[in-house]
């Protein structure tokens, strides 16, 4: 049957000037809302970043710091603490080096410019932060040995500083030897001549660790200076410097640990009445004497993180206490960066083990 007239009237055949104009208006609101989302959704991503990195970087540098200072004092069999006496940090002969076993940490409170026998071998410091020296034996004796586990003397690095404890040649206590090691076969047989209990088999050889904990003011410097580093806007960097060997010789070398580290404070428990531990408040170390330094028994870890970027509309208002140092704010100019402190109490180990009753 035929439509009828008045129905094919009222049929649409097309779109009016207003409706398409109305529709085109309607898709580009919708298309403004799904824009704002993304973006929106961009910066917060962006935003979570920051935040994970500065979290990541944090908790990495006090884990790093903490998991090392248990092992402070380490010296392989010897049982009895050497004692502590005034040290040289960044000196790499074996004369030093054994004579600074007996202190096991040493820490820096630093206001300006660093002492010279520390900046020998720390640059670009950030003033008003701490400076920790870790000083220990390493544990993995795997790389001196052969298949059977035993002291195989050609796997000696030369220029590299082990530290042999073993028993005496009246086989009637564990002495220890420290030495720098050589091309020289045998003058390493020399050195290193302490035997097991058995009296036979070499002792094992372990590597002597310094460690030296601080804080850069920059990442990547130019050069050797933070001016203009980090591509011009420097990055607050934990660094670590590290003894090892390079060309025959000890040498200093220092390493990149957590990037946006902008505060480092170290608090320290001393054991004044030998039983291994601490007695009465924590201290900053300033005032102790180098014999003082054989008594740190316990080491708190405050590093303030901060994100690498500043973020658009945030302001850091807040204050972070740093344990005796006190509380720290952003300085003028940083505020922009969001922050976070991270803590940690270490009990150091060997020596707190030695002296227990």
């Amino acid at each position: 049957m035929a439509p009828r007239l008045a129905d094919r009237a009222r049929s649409q055949s097309g779109l009016t000037l207003i409706e398409f104009m109305v529709s085109i208006v309607i898709g580009m609101l919708m298309i403004a809302a799904l824009a704002t989302l993304i973006a929106s959704q961009s910066s917060s991503r962006v935003e979570i970043d920051k935040s994970g990195r500065m979290i990541e970087n944090g908790r990495y540098g006090v884990q790093t710091i903490a998991t090392d200072a248990q092992l402070a004092g380490y010296w392989g069999e010897l049982v009895s603490q050497p004692a502590a006496s005034a040290v040289l940090p960044c000196s790499a002969t074996a004369a030093n080096l054994d004579l600074a076993m007996g202190t096991h940490v040493q820490g820096y409170n630093v206001a300006g410019t660093l002492p010279p026998d520390l900046a020998a071998c720390v640059s670009n410091h950030k003033p008003n932060t701490d400076v920790l020296v870790v000083r220990r034996a390493d544990p993995d004796t795997s790389s001196q040995e052969n298949v059977a586990g035993d002291v195989d003397l050609s796997k000696i690095v030369a220029g590299q500083a082990y530290i042999q404890t073993g028993i005496d040649s009246a086989g009637l206590k564990i002495v220890s030897s420290l030495a720098i090691g050589s091309s020289d076969a045998a003058a390493n047989a020399t050195v290193f001549a302490l035997r097991k209990k058995d009296k036979v088999k070499l002792a094992h050889l372990r590597k002597v660790v310094v460690h030296i904990y601080y804080v850069s003011k920059c990442s990547v410097p130019v050069g050797t200076s933070c001016t203009g580093g980090d591509a011009g806007n420097p990055i607050p960097t934990l660094k670590r410097v590290e003894l090892g060997a390079n060309g025959g010789a000890p040498k200093f070398t220092t390493v990149t640990l957590a990037e946006g580290i902008e505060n480092m404070q170290f608090d320290y428990g001393l054991d004044t009445d030998s039983d291994g531990s601490p007695n009465g408040a924590d201290a900053d170390g300033a005032a102790f004497t180098a014999a003082q330094w054989g008594d740190v028994m316990t080491l708190k870890v405050y590093l303030l993180a901060r994100s690498n970027e500043s973020s658009n509309g945030f302001t850091d208002s807040k204050s972070y206490s740093m344990g005796t140092a006190g509380s720290v704010s952003a300085a003028a100019g940083e505020a922009g960066f969001k922050r976070h402190v991270f803590s940690q109490s270490v009990r150091i180990v060997n020596p707190s083990g030695r002296r227990a009753p």
